[in-house]
């Protein structure tokens, strides 16, 4: 089924990111396509299944997640473009759907690749994790990822984005609730400061109120009660995120006018 290394690069951004790289890799292989690796300082394997995998491999210090994501696009070959985490592995069924794009799609035209979540091993069928479409497929020379976004980064292309049919992605997010901590406080630490520094104006009760919102649209509105203890726990680490966000921002606002 090879698109052709001509026509398209597969880009991951990575850091200690051995658990499930072999098996991401493994599910783009098939393309044909050029496969990038730009790392960031990885100390477990993953360099080398990458290195074993034939993967192109960048070492370069992290700048936040925009200018290291615009970095590894504009290091491909190829001006077609397949953005996965290494914790995503391609559906079987959607390689012929990317390749379609690729020899016949509009390159003004971005994709949307829609993710199937799962926690600790466990599918998550609803919540704020079942409405999960990410931008991923896209032509380099119609966007760009702005290097100031240090979190939630996002491709902003010149022309129209389309949900691709179908899951495209299988999403093997946390296998812990204390991996879910931890990033839960590196996202709210970098969220904080992108808050500070684009000048928004705070409230002292804007922490609770993005808190509460939060969990009520996640476990309630979006059902995810009904996943159980998973669905609960994706709730309430997404409102406790919400209210570190702006907490912490407001701390910084207050530590920047003494």
């Amino acid at each position: 089924m090879a698109v052709a290394a001509s026509a398209l690069s597969v880009i991951y951004i990575t850091r200690d990111a051995g658990r499930l790289l072999r098996a991401s890799l493994g599910s783009v292989v098939p393309l044909g396509a050029e496969i990038v690796l730009v790392d960031s300082g990885s100390t477990d394997d993953t360099l080398a299944i990458a290195t074993e995998m034939g993967v192109k491999i960048i070492q370069r210090p992290w700048p936040g997640f925009g200018a290291q994501r615009q970095f590894a696009v504009e290091s491909a070959e190829n001006d077609w473009i397949l953005m996965l985490d290494a914790d995503e592995i391609l559906r079987d069924q959607a390689r012929s759907a990317i390749v379609d794009v690729v020899r016949s799609g509009d390159p003004h035209v971005a994709y949307a690749l829609r993710r199937y979540n799962y926690l600790h091993g466990k599918a998550i069928r609803h919540g704020d994790w079942s409405r999960d479409y990410v931008v991923r497929l896209f032509n380099r020379r119609y966007g760009h990822y702005r290097p100031e976004d240090m979190v939630h980064e996002s491709w902003y292309g010149q022309g129209e984005t389309r949900r691709m049919q179908g899951y495209i992605l299988d999403h093997h997010s946390f296998p812990s609730y204390a991996d879910m901590l931890d990033k839960l406080r590196l996202y709210a630490t970098l969220n904080a400061q992108q808050v500070h520094q684009r000048g928004k104006v705070l409230h002292a009760y804007m922490p609770m109120t993005h808190a509460l919102a939060a969990f009520w649209r996640g476990y309630f509105w979006r059902l995810g009660f009904l996943d159980g203890v998973e669905g609960a726990a994706i709730a309430w680490t997404t409102a406790l995120g919400a209210f570190m966000k702006y907490a912490m921002a407001l701390e910084l606002r207050d530590h920047s006018q003494r």
